[in-house]
């Protein structure tokens, strides 16, 4: 049991699911459940995929910043400082939005998306949270000669080179990678959690990656990322963004749909007397149910900080409104609460 929800003082519904830590070598720390737990890492593999563009060297061709790298990793809320990113990243390919293949919906920030009703403007492929991916995909595709409008495809190379990246740093061979179709249109990989852990402690700490062209590219991702904690989710009730900025440089967060959390630690980020050490170490878990966001996730997310010995009360300021969550009556009065049930060890 990961997370309970209570009223009155019984327990009246629960979320289940596992949970690991594993340092950079791949062994295991800590775990709760199964460590093996099966999971698609849907957006959590983002840095994964942006990886071989950044190693190739052909990103640095379109003189783009770590703002750019931010949002290439990013599931994005979809405000308007995403969109003007996403299509001055497509400009400097002299490119438009029409090459991108991800999902139109509306977007994650519900302030932006009132507006949009409000003033009768659809939603576009530039304000799905996955439209910074896939520019970088097409991009890359581009720069390296290969076909654009089929960069979507299982079989291109930058879907391959993906999978390979994947596979390399979370130790699952290739052919034990189950491959789907993403919420976005592209692969997604599907591998025991305890892999989606040891590819986060790698994006903590490169320092033993073997290449080094992919070991300089997944610490410009990390630290773009911890940069620009903003442009990877969205400035309103996203959990990577809070856990970022309340921690500067200590931790790179990136969730994924359907239930799935990841965290990697830098060496040194976490406090000497530290549980479990001072790091580096990569976390994962996956809910077996699904759920994020209130429901579940952050309180997972805030638990997990805790546990580590990150994050101490009072909580730091960006965290305080994803702690465990009271639920209120018609009046306003408590009535329940919705918290994290689970010790790591």
């Amino acid at each position: 049991m990961l997370v309970e929800i209570t009223r009155g003082d019984r327990v009246e519904s629960t979320h289940r699911g596992s949970l690991v830590v594993v340092a950079p070598d791949g062994s295991t720390i800590a775990s709760v459940g199964d460590p093996d737990q099966f999971a698609y890492a849907r957006s959590s593999a983002k840095p994964f995929q942006l990886a071989p563009f950044v190693a190739s060297g052909r990103f640095d061709e379109y003189g783009l910043g770590t703002d750019a790298l931010a949002v290439m990793a990013a599931s994005h809320s979809g405000e308007d400082r995403h969109v003007r990113l996403v299509q001055e990243i497509l400009r400097r390919a002299g490119l438009t939005s029409t090459v991108l293949q991800n999902q139109v919906h509306p977007p994650f920030d519900s302030e932006t998306a009132i507006r949009l009703v409000r003033d009768g403007e659809r939603p576009t492929v530039l304000r799905g949270n996955c439209s910074g991916k896939h520019a970088a995909m097409v991009l890359f595709a581009k720069a390296s000669g290969w076909p654009i409008d089929t960069y979507w495809h299982p079989d291109h190379p930058v879907q391959r080179l993906a999978l390979e990246t994947v596979s390399a740093l979370s130790d699952v061979p290739i052919e034990d990678i189950a491959t789907a179709t993403d919420g976005c249109g592209v692969v997604t990989f599907g591998m025991p959690l305890r892999g989606l852990a040891t590819a986060f402690a790698r994006l903590a700490d490169p320092s033993a990656v073997a290449d080094p062209p992919l070991r300089s590219a997944l610490t410009r991702i990390r630290d773009a990322m911890m940069e620009h904690p903003e442009l990877v989710a969205g400035e309103r009730r996203r959990i990577d963004t809070a856990v970022m900025r309340a921690f500067p440089k200590r931790v790179v967060s990136k969730g994924g749909a359907e239930g799935v959390l990841a965290m990697g630690f830098p060496p040194g980020a976490l406090p000497a007397n530290a549980p479990f050490g001072d790091g580096p170490m990569g976390v994962a878990a996956k809910v077996e149910d699904g759920s994020l966001g209130p429901r579940a996730g952050d309180a997972i997310s805030v638990a997990i900080l805790r546990q580590l010995g990150m994050a101490s009360d009072p909580l730091a300021g960006p965290l305080v409104d994803y702690d465990a969550q009271p639920i209120l009556d018609p009046r306003g009065d408590r009535s329940g609460d919705v918290r994290a049930a689970f010790r790591i060890g």
